[in-house]
């Protein structure tokens, strides 16, 4: 989407909505090189800080048990950048799991 380049927050956002609207549970996202420098941007930095570094703004935390950047919503999302495969922004997703059914 053109308006990815804009507020890459704002495209995160859309796709975690689109992925809840699926009744799915947002798993990972996924951002290219180009949206993850935009991305860093939006949050105050011109690099990609390490790990545990306080962020300026925005809606990412370091999370210590899973040794990676989140970013806040409903529940933490683990993100992952510079990632090759994609172009813009991408959001993984699985299903919800229901309480009570019985596994097989």
């Amino acid at each position: 989407m053109p308006q990815d380049k804009l507020s890459v927050h704002v495209g995160i956002n859309q796709r975690l909505w689109l992925i809840r609207q699926r009744d799915l549970v947002p798993t990972l996202i996924r951002l290219g090189k180009e949206h993850t420098r935009l991305f860093w941007r939006e949050c105050g930095f011109s690099y990609v800080p390490r790990a545990g570094t306080l962020t300026r703004f925005g809606r990412i935390t370091w999370d210590e048990v899973r040794g990676c950047w989140c970013y806040k919503g409903r529940i933490p999302v683990p993100m992952r950048f510079n990632d090759r495969a994609i172009y813009g922004i991408a959001v993984e997703g699985e299903p919800i799991a229901v309480k009570g059914a019985a596994e097989d």
